[in-house]
């Protein structure tokens, strides 16, 4: 493969906070303190953050007002951050989203698939992409089916889906993270044209 990718926003500035483990295992408490780094940091020292991503999502079925992921995530938006937060891959298995991205003041996302073509009018949700029910459903889906990114070489996914690499630096995957990646990198576009919106 040759040539370059330059993804959504080639131009924002990507802070990144590792709290996942080697193989992908990731504690709730780790989330959440990286959440409540970023509420607490978003505007020191220059950083000006705008959107957050989660590409993360864990099964509770608590209430959102009770669960303290989506709290944590609720106070970064309360700070005028956009909280982006994948909607969850148990596809229609599952009544509910994925926390944090059961609350409503976030934005939840699902997968979209556009079957190998530009063309909108037959794109299709992916089997795999929680939808939500009832009280909460996703707000919108993006892309999500074999969405090229950056490989880590000898890493666990790396490792695990060798079919999925694409040249010696890139690799494809499929999921809500992959859609809540997208979805942020527009919501860092549309806030560098209108910098004024607000997260709502």
């Amino acid at each position: 493969l040759s040539g370059t990718f330059s993804g959504v926003a080639p131009g924002a500035r990507v802070i990144s906070l590792k709290v996942g483990a080697g193989d992908g295992m990731v504690d709730i408490s780790q989330v959440i303190a990286a959440i409540n780094w970023v509420t607490e940091n978003a505007t020191k020292n220059g950083l000006n953050i705008k959107v957050l991503n989660l590409s993360y999502g864990s099964a509770s079925t608590q209430d959102y007002r009770c669960d303290p992921l989506a709290f944590a995530a609720e106070a970064a938006w309360r700070k005028g951050i956009v909280v982006v937060a994948a909607g969850g891959n148990q596809g229609i298995d599952r009544e509910f989203l994925a926390a944090p991205a059961l609350n409503p003041n976030l934005i939840a996302v699902g997968a979209s698939d556009p079957v190998g073509t530009l063309a909108q009018d037959d794109d299709t949700v992916p089997p795999f992409s929680s939808r939500g029910a009832g009280h909460r459903y996703v707000d919108l889906v993006a892309p999500g089916m074999h969405v090229l990114g950056l490989r880590a070489p000898g890493g666990v996914v790396d490792s695990s889906y060798p079919d999925s690499r694409v040249g010696t630096r890139y690799t494809r995957g499929s999921g809500t993270s992959q859609a809540a990646a997208v979805t942020a990198g527009a919501a860092g576009l549309l806030l560098s044209v209108r910098p004024t919106l607000t997260p709502d």
